[in-house]
């Protein structure tokens, strides 16, 4: 009956089923198929691992009788409110932002400092986000199910605030949660990257940080680390070299690759050996390893495709199993 079917053997205690994901990058349709895994798995509990937002505003630019709009490399004209809204969909699938502008507050937001330029991006994201975590409270309204939201090394400042505000989706980032008997440790940001992201931490940082709470958990061995970045050289965080100017490093005709993940973490798990670790970060590094007992998950990232790569894992006890989930 599958892995989470009637009949398996084992002790009588009912599984928790949870649902965990990341690097989401702003795509609204992996959003609504993130919520709705609690209704089409059965899941209680729904983790979403970080960098939820996209880095890109789509002008609608207000036009007589429509809007124009270069999209993709194509620029188009659109009439009509219809029209117009399954534009904004596409935009929103692509992991973008659409805004509706007139000509002069393009100039205007043209003319920016990149600072100012910063503030305006996120005050547009922030606004879609919002809506986000509205939408939350109505696909989750009578399943019972818990969904902890936490912001990524990607995402900017304003996300968590609004993640700490809202009444329907509950923060975890610093902080030790508990479910189900479970406890769940959670960090959001990364090691040092290339990028200069606006989250991210020194190795000793980090390694204070998730000891500090794991160190508050009341049972190690029923204790979940979700930790955004994936422990160092644990195959879970292999990516192309980048050189000095952030360009691909090539070993013959192919990208030269890797470990970025974080030494801290690979030390954490290695010392604490939670029942189970959750990583994202490193998109095209999907898969599960054993560090000791430790059972660490990357399910990847392909949200490009519009489709939601995932992982589905039901705890009992001490023990867990684990499914890859796709689409």
């Amino acid at each position: 009956m599958g892995l989470f079917g009637k009949g398996e053997k084992g002790p009588k205690e009912k599984p928790t089923r949870l649902f965990y994901a990341s690097d989401i990058h702003g795509t609204e349709v992996l959003w609504r198929k993130f919520l709705n895994a609690a209704r089409s798995y059965d899941s209680q509990v729904l983790v979403m691992g970080g960098d939820l937002t996209g880095k890109a505003v789509i002008p609608l630019v207000e036009k007589e009788g429509g809007y124009e709009i270069e999209l993709f490399g194509e620029r188009q004209f659109i009439t009509g409110e219809e029209e117009v809204a399954e534009v904004e969909r596409q935009v929103r699938g692509k992991g973008m932002y659409p805004h509706r502008m007139s000509s002069s507050e393009v100039d205007r937001v043209a003319a920016m400092s990149v600072d100012e330029r910063e503030v305006w991006f996120a005050e547009v994201m922030l606004d879609t986000f919002q809506q986000w975590l509205s939408l939350a409270g109505e696909r989750l309204e009578g399943t019972g199910a818990r969904c902890f939201v936490m912001p990524g090394n990607d995402d900017p400042p304003g996300v968590a605030e609004a993640i700490v505000a809202s009444p329907d989706v509950e923060e975890c980032d610093g902080e030790i949660v508990e479910f189900e008997g479970y406890t769940m440790v959670s960090l959001g940001y990364s090691n040092l990257t290339p990028f200069d992201s606006p989250r991210e931490l020194g190795e000793d940082e980090i390694y204070r940080r998730v000891s500090s709470l794991a160190d508050q958990s009341p049972d190690i061995s029923r204790c979940i680390f979700n930790l955004h970045v994936p422990p160092y050289d644990s195959q879970l965080d292999t990516a192309p070299e980048l050189d000095e100017n952030l360009q691909v490093v090539m070993a013959g005709s192919e990208p030269k690759q890797i470990p970025v993940g974080s030494t801290a973490v690979r030390e954490l798990i290695e010392e604490y050996q939670p029942l189970l670790s959750l990583h994202g970060h490193v998109h095209e590094s999907a898969g599960a390893t054993r560090i000791g007992r430790t059972l660490a998950i990357n399910p990847g990232s392909d949200y490009h495709t519009g489709r939601i790569s995932g992982c589905l894992l039901a705890l009992r006890g001490e023990d867990v199993k684990h499914q890859f989930v796709n689409g």
